[in-house]
């Protein structure tokens, strides 16, 4: 088996897709004090998680929880290098149609339960299969087979010449949980695997407390000692509304706010008890659209209300500043990105095109959204605007949870909603196929608006089985240029990730796909 040589360089690449950034925003002592002031560590969150089963997870709110429970074979450092996580060896075959794995020894589950390579095989059997209903099967289906060659070695065996296998295993939706649990869910359909995380990581779950928190202890008999939890608890809070959490950020009642609201920001920076984070994200914020309508089916309809949302405005007037037009399907940051030319603001070539399409005086819309206060800001700003090309938008804000399992159904009246995606592994593939694909519509799966395109298809399953870099990213391109021209999406903006901390914690860390790193923080 070959150490990878070849692939090295295309796995950097796809890692500075990423971005990680400490939460000191001055000179200031961030070494772990031995005798902390606090011992439980509060995080504030736009909303619930919609599972702590890593399988099931497709929301930032519930992988910022699982993290902290479940690890994966491989990782991604503070320097955003692929490393080993649970496998100590990683390396591809030749044709990158073979992954090989050597997990480290002695590791054990919070169950007590032992780590080795028959666990890892039955995790991702489980995952993989329709049958279980996972959201993230779509994520592991190159896989072909799973070979065990001893007790803490292992082979993935691909379907076709895959690049990016390595970059999927480090996601957090790779996080492996023990055998137990998934017997149970075998034995008995009922049992809940969203509610009994069971992971290797350096918290365990002791509670959740619907619409209170989520609490987490920390794993003293974690096998990573170097990386040791320094706090005794994680207690997460979901606060949708955006003042609140803002409001317990000063007043000390929360030490973290995972989703700042960007019109805070600036106060926030004047504070010298909070720090305030922001840079560049791979987040996208999006109208999906559901092609099973009829009236949607015309692209004249989708260039128009394009064309009719004032992108500038909306980030100057919603996000105050903290995002860039989106030209594309994924963004500026993510591994294979092409921009394309954009939907200017146009009402009269919207109204033009409208009438095109057969209809100059509109119709009725139903804009679903989550009910959090960025959320509904934004959708506001949307039915307000296409309002002026005559269609008439009725606004139905839902809880994440909620939102997404009717999504996911694809059978409750799906018309349009205000979507938000951020690419997990820094590249192409992951940002598109999961949205775009014509195998991944629902139930469970991310392409809600059952959109249906063949030469996406093939594109993107060329891309995936090139391991010529060149090659590989023009085929990107031509998916982003094919996307953006048939309008499956009104493109919106990319946003900036905004966060905020109490100047007393340290260790934290944010990545650039919205999700934050919990498991090193520290009372200084």
């Amino acid at each position: 088996m070959k150490k990878i040589q070849g692939l090295k360089t295309l796995v950097i690449i796809l890692l500075t897709a990423l971005l990680a950034v400490g939460c000191s925003t001055s000179e200031k002592d961030t070494t772990p004090n031995t005798t902390p002031k606090e011992t439980e560590l509060k995080i504030a969150q736009e909303a619930e998680p919609t599972t702590l089963d890593p399988f099931n997870a497709t929301d930032v709110t519930s992988s910022n929880i699982n993290r902290t429970i479940f690890e994966g074979l491989l990782q991604l450092d503070e320097n955003l290098q692929i490393v080993p996580g649970l496998a100590k060896e990683f390396s591809y075959n030749d044709d990158a149609t073979q992954l090989h794995f050597i997990l480290h020894e002695g590791i054990k589950f919070h169950d007590g339960s032992e780590l080795t390579a028959e666990v890892v095989k039955a995790n991702f059997e489980f995952v993989k299969d329709p049958e279980n209903n996972m959201a993230r099967s779509g994520f592991f289906s190159f896989i072909n087979e799973i070979e065990i060659v001893n007790d803490y070695e292992l082979i993935i065996h691909s379907k076709a010449p895959n690049a990016s296998m390595a970059s999927y295993f480090s996601h957090t939706g790779a996080g492996i949980k023990s055998q137990l649990e998934i017997q149970k869910k075998l034995e008995n359909p009922d049992y809940n695997l969203d509610r009994n995380p069971v992971g290797t990581g350096p918290f365990k779950f002791v509670e959740w407390r619907d619409g209170q928190h989520i609490l987490l202890e920390k794993n003293e008999e974690y096998w990573n000692t170097s990386k040791m939890a320094q706090v005794q608890n994680l207690k997460f809070l979901p606060v949708p509304e955006a003042a609140t959490r803002v409001n317990m950020l000063k007043a000390n009642e929360i030490h973290f706010v995972a989703s700042l609201p960007t019109g805070d920001a600036d106060e926030l920076q004047q504070n010298q008890n909070i720090g305030v984070i922001s840079g560049p994200s791979n987040t996208q914020f999006y109208v999906g659209i559901n092609f099973q309508e009829e009236k949607y089916q015309d692209k004249n309809v989708r260039y128009a209300m394009n064309y009719a949302i004032n992108k500038d405005q909306l980030i100057a007037q919603i996000v105050d500043g903290y995002g860039s037009i989106a030209a594309s399907s994924i963004a500026p940051g993510v591994y294979g990105y092409s921009a394309q030319s954009t939907y200017e603001y146009d009402v009269n070539k919207a109204k033009a095109l409208m009438a095109e399409a057969g209809y100059a005086e509109g119709f009725t819309a139903t804009l679903w959204t989550r009910n959090s206060t960025e959320f509904i800001d934004i959708a506001d700003f949307i039915a307000i605007q296409l309002k002026e090309i005559g269609i008439d938008v009725k606004i139905e804000p839902y809880e994440s949870g909620t939102l997404f399992d009717m999504l996911d159904a694809g059978d409750k009246g799906t018309d349009l909603w205000i979507g938000r995606w951020s690419v997990g592994t820094g590249e192409a593939d992951q940002g598109l196929r999961p949205n775009f694909y014509s195998d991944r519509i629902p139930p469970s799966y991310n392409n809600s608006g059952f959109y249906i395109n063949h030469t996406v298809d093939s594109l993107l399953d060329t891309a995936l089985a090139t391991a010529d870099e060149t090659q590989r990213l023009a085929l990107y391109n031509e998916v982003q240029k094919e996307l953006y021209t048939d309008a499956p999406w009104v493109f919106l903006y990319t946003a900036e990730a905004v966060t905020a901390h109490r100047e007393e914690v340290g260790g934290l860390f944010m990545m650039k796909d919205g999700s934050v790193i919990l498991t090193q923080a520290f009372f200084k």
